[in-house]
């Protein structure tokens, strides 16, 4: 859990995941676009790319995502909830600023299936390998704190 908050680390945390998020979005208007169109706001420029419209509406989802992580995952404004506790009310909020998203700015049909399934596959997709390259790092990170330790109790002797 992150201890410390910077206004400049929020903003670069934003527009790292917006930057991936916009370029993602870009190959599938490449991919399906032209058969998507009509079908999802996403798409309204075919395969042309994504328009000024849902490039701001996933600037701002991207925005409120990190504000949520700001909120749950520092210590911040919650002095003492579980860590449990912090990560389901964050994937909770994620998925309800999405579900709110997609009901606003019609990011796809909401009273179809299918789409709600891709979705659901997609963000379960995207769960798994956030959490798989976080535990990646935290324990690349836990082993440079361990061999810190070893050379400075080595130094010290």
């Amino acid at each position: 859990m992150d201890k410390r908050f910077t206004f400049f680390g929020f903003l670069s945390q934003v527009f790292m995941i917006y930057g991936i998020t916009t370029g993602l979005l870009n190959i599938f208007c490449l991919v399906f676009g032209k058969k998507a169109v009509g079908y999802s706001t996403i798409f309204s420029l075919a395969n042309s790319g994504i328009s000024a419209g849902t490039s701001f509406q996933f600037l701002l989802a991207m925005t409120l995502t990190m504000t949520l992580r700001m909120i749950f995952m520092t210590d911040i404004l919650i002095k003492k909830m579980p860590l449990y506790a912090r990560i389901i009310s964050m994937f909770v909020g994620t998925v309800a600023v999405i579900v709110a998203f997609i009901l606003i700015f019609d990011w796809f049909p909401a009273n179809e299936i299918i789409p709600w399934i891709m979705f659901a596959v997609c963000f379960v997709i995207s769960c798994t390998a956030s959490v798989l390259i976080s535990a990646a790092a935290e324990r690349l990170e836990n082993r440079r704190l361990e061999e810190a330790l070893k050379r400075s109790k080595e130094a010290d002797k």
